[in-house]
């Protein structure tokens, strides 16, 4: 579909009409440059605009140093199309990249055209040439012979080096926009005598991003399967999901459903679900709804009332700060899909992730000036022992660091328990001051406990082995140490390790969701 419907002559070029304008003024003008540089995202046009030039220059209807539009009646026009002009080399960079290609192309150079008036190179992905086959063009380029063109087309511009993009008239194709695919898709609709509707072409506009190619491949798809596909239908072929799909998923996570998330996730799997899709659908409707907390909603393509509705209710839910952590996550989860030896793992991370932060929820409850930890029956008994067996290390802290093992060492060490009676005075400061720094570790923090301290080495224990490996990776641990030594005013080396879990809550508490452990869901992947 794509190349029965790629543009053959300029005026036929959607979405770069500042450089159809540009290119159609200097082939009227005959002021043609020996090299240019089409740099732009892929699928926008760049190869198909570098091979309507190449008709253009050697179209049989112009004579002299003056063109224009290429006719596509002549021979040399209809051989440019079909692909087998002798005066149009196209060279893939990718898997030419070397310098012995490169030579091999300065020799033939320069040879003169078979029939027309130029030798058109078009050197796709030139981004990928080595560092020698670099320097080789470069010669060409300085001193190119009068019958050749070079046109480099790359998506990353930024890694052509300045003295050969120096040589060249560049032209940045732009991305475009959803309303300029789904016109295209509509014309190749029109000409076809298909029967898809508008808001079903807008979807798969949507899903293209920015490429026209991509748009017509699943264009064709969906015609393959039903050329009047209305937008349930299309969504369908597609494997993407209602938007209510990633609402639904969004819903639990704001509730630290980490269980049932991952066993929706699995059940959407194995219904023929695409992973990928699901996580772009998931972020595009975090950026739907960060506009609707911004008060841009205004900005939003056309969208259903239902969509709008459920975008409201939810963001009504989620924080600022909580929203920007989710899309966070999730964008961080796609860009690691492409090499993930399993595919949804990313993604299974993300949601493992994004739920802790609502499970820390539960757990600490921040006031303005201090955060307490809510204790469970066996911790309350602990502490209340700790506090009668060593009352001159404690006074009546807000919150429960120390563990009744730490007290009893302590008392056989001073300098030990002046450590410890320290942490305890001041261990609301110290989460304080953590969740400052960074809102993860706080969080990893406000379950642990100090088991013991050996002169400056303290010893934290975790309740899950997940929260002890965070928390002990060099970032977080460094963190943690200087946060120690800000508020303690001395220098004390951390030491993590995985305690008894926690109990489990009760079965009758209804209110308070049930909570994933980690270790068991990633556990057997070690």
């Amino acid at each position: 579909m794509y190349r029965k419907y790629r543009p053959q002559a300029l005026n036929e070029v959607v979405g770069q009409e500042q450089i159809r304008d540009q290119l159609l003024a200097q082939l009227k003008s005959g002021k043609i440059s020996h090299a240019y540089l089409f740099s732009g995202p892929r699928g926008t046009g760049k190869t198909s605009v570098a091979r309507i030039v190449a008709k253009a220059v050697n179209c049989s209807t112009y004579t002299g140093n003056v063109f224009g539009e290429p006719c596509n009646k002549c021979k040399v026009c209809i051989s440019v199309t079909d692909g087998s002009n002798l005066d149009l080399i196209e060279i893939d960079a990718a898997s030419n990249r070397g310098i012995d290609e490169i030579r091999e192309l300065r020799e033939k150079i320069k040879l003169a055209p078979a029939g027309g008036r130029f030798k058109v190179y078009i050197i796709d992905e030139a981004h990928m040439l080595t560092g020698e086959a670099f320097n080789a063009l470069l010669k060409t380029l300085e001193e190119p012979p009068a019958h050749a063109i070079f046109i480099l087309a790359t998506t990353e511009p930024h890694k052509i080096p300045a003295t050969i993009a120096s040589r060249a008239t560049k032209f940045d194709f732009k991305m475009p926009s959803v309303p300029q695919i789904k016109e295209k898709l509509a014309s190749i609709v029109e000409k076809e005598g298909w029967g898809i509707p508008e808001d079903a072409l807008e979807e798969i506009a949507k899903m293209a991003a920015g490429a026209f190619r991509d748009a017509e491949v699943l264009l064709e798809k969906v015609s393959s399967v039903d050329t009047r596909a209305d937008l349930e239908k299309t969504l369908s072929i597609l494997g993407k999901k209602e938007t209510s799909s990633a609402i639904n998923l969004l819903s639990m996570l704001e509730k630290g459903m980490a269980k049932e998330s991952l066993i929706w996730l699995d059940s959407y799997l194995k219904e023929g679900g695409n992973v990928r899709i699901l996580t772009e659908s998931v972020l595009e409707t975090l950026r739907k709804i960060l506009l609707v907390k911004a008060g841009a909603g205004s900005v939003l393509e056309p969208i259903a009332k239902e969509e709008l509705e459920a975008l409201v209710e939810i963001n009504k839910k989620l924080s600022k700060e909580r929203l920007l952590r989710l899309t966070s996550l999730f964008n961080k989860s796609i860009e690691q899909l492409r090499d993930s030896t399993i595919a949804q793992l990313p993604l299974e991370i993300a949601i493992v992730e994004s739920s802790l932060d609502k499970m820390g929820e539960v757990i600490v409850e921040e006031e303005p000036d201090t955060v307490e930890v809510i204790e469970q029956p066996k911790e309350k008994e602990e502490r209340v022992t700790a506090k009668k067996e060593a009352e001159d290390l404690e006074k009546e802290p807000e919150t429960e660091p120390v563990k009744k093992e730490a007290v009893e060492t302590a008392k056989q060490n001073p300098s030990e328990g002046k450590i410890l009676k320290k942490l305890n005075d001041n261990w609301s400061k110290i989460l304080k001051a953590a969740k400052e720094k960074s809102s993860s570790l706080g969080i990893f923090l406000s379950s642990a406990k100090v088991k013991e301290v050996d002169e400056d080495l303290v010893v934290l224990e975790f309740g899950y082995r997940f929260h002890k490996e965070k928390a002990e990776e060099k970032k977080y641990k460094e963190m943690f140490e200087d946060v120690l030594e800000e508020v303690l005013g001395m220098k004390l080396r951390i030491k993590c390790v995985v305690g008894e879990r926690p109990p489990e809550p009760k079965k009758e508490d209804k209110e308070k969701p049930e909570e994933a452990d980690p270790v068991e869901v990633f556990g057997k992947l070690e």
